[in-house]
């Protein structure tokens, strides 16, 4: 025999085996989405510190994290794109310049000019 019995935020299910005076209780939440008939839900994994960070920039922002992500999405979807934000990092032949150059400011084996016409006149100059 199975009853069971709707309360607030759960369900009550009493599973009763015949001949036995024991039964098992079951109890399922319920999850309401009243007036939300025309919203998907999107199970999301993240890592938990990202997850506190925006909890947190949105509360401040007086915002949900779902309004930031339905906003994202529709970005997503108008632009038809995707942006990933990583560190610049320059490629090899960059990066010796870049160490070379350091060296050469170290050493102060550079330039330097109190205006732009200065540079100007200086490049004009290089280049003739």
């Amino acid at each position: 025999m199975v009853g069971w019995q709707n309360l607030d935020l759960l369900t009550l299910v009493r599973i009763q085996v015949p001949e036995q005076s024991n039964s098992l209780t079951i109890i399922i939440p319920q999850v309401y989405t009243f007036g939300m008939n025309d919203y998907a839900v999107i199970n999301l994994k993240t890592d938990p510190v990202l997850k506190k960070r925006a909890a947190k920039t949105a509360d401040k922002l007086g915002v949900s994290i779902s309004a930031v992500l339905n906003n994202e999405l529709r970005r997503f979807t108008t632009e038809q794109s995707v942006i990933f934000e990583l560190p610049e990092v320059p490629n090899d032949a960059t990066a010796k310049q870049l160490i070379e150059s350091k060296k050469l400011i170290d050493k102060g084996d550079y330039y330097a000019f109190d205006t732009n016409k200065e540079s100007l006149e200086f490049l004009a100059r290089e280049l003739e």
